[in-house]
């Protein structure tokens, strides 16, 4: 009996400071994994919205901004967009990334970048940094234009052919 009287104090003490310790983390609050960091990951991918992706097949037409998009390629082509309410928009983009590996040669890393244009006046490049505000206006179309990407049979590492990887770049509109 007096070892109960023992351990009932001590275990209580257990589960008492168990179930109060402070929650740390990138998070407070939200677990979806258990790994804070992962969390993170998990919640920014949640709320990025979904790419739509510029090929050679759709390329003649162009997309239509309602609200937001998210535009990405892997490929050099050039897009258009279209916007369906005029006023301010804040644009933002990453860069995409070429990377040309073979198994005898150190790898090469290209900028693969996509550029908004009103004619021949850039209004944004993926290689600034930040979001711009921008005015865009109905009845008006916006070239999305890419470079950087280079051709991998154009480089040989001791004679041999290098292989090619393409992430793409990303530019986001969204309405203010």
């Amino acid at each position: 009996m007096i070892k109960y009287l023992v351990c009932l104090p001590i275990l209580s003490l257990l589960f008492w400071s168990c179930s109060n310790q402070k929650e740390e983390g990138l998070i407070p609050g939200t677990k979806l994994t258990g790994d804070p960091l992962a969390d993170a990951v998990v919640l920014s991918i949640l709320v990025t919205p979904t790419c739509q992706y510029l090929t050679n097949e759709n390329a003649n037409s162009p997309f239509n901004v309602n609200g937001s998009i998210s535009i990405c390629s892997v490929q050099s082509v050039s897009g258009s967009v279209t916007v369906q309410t005029s006023g301010t928009y804040e644009v933002t983009a990453t860069s995409g990334k070429q990377t040309l590996t073979s198994s005898s040669c150190n790898s090469s890393r290209f900028d693969f970048l996509v550029a908004l244009k009103e004619g021949n006046s850039e209004l944004f490049v993926s290689s600034a940094t930040g979001a711009k505000q921008i005015v865009l206006e109905v009845g008006k179309v916006y070239s999305l234009q890419s470079t950087g990407l280079v051709n991998p049979s154009d480089y040989q590492c001791q004679g041999k052919a290098v292989s090619s990887n393409i992430t793409a770049y990303r530019i986001n509109l969204r309405k203010i």
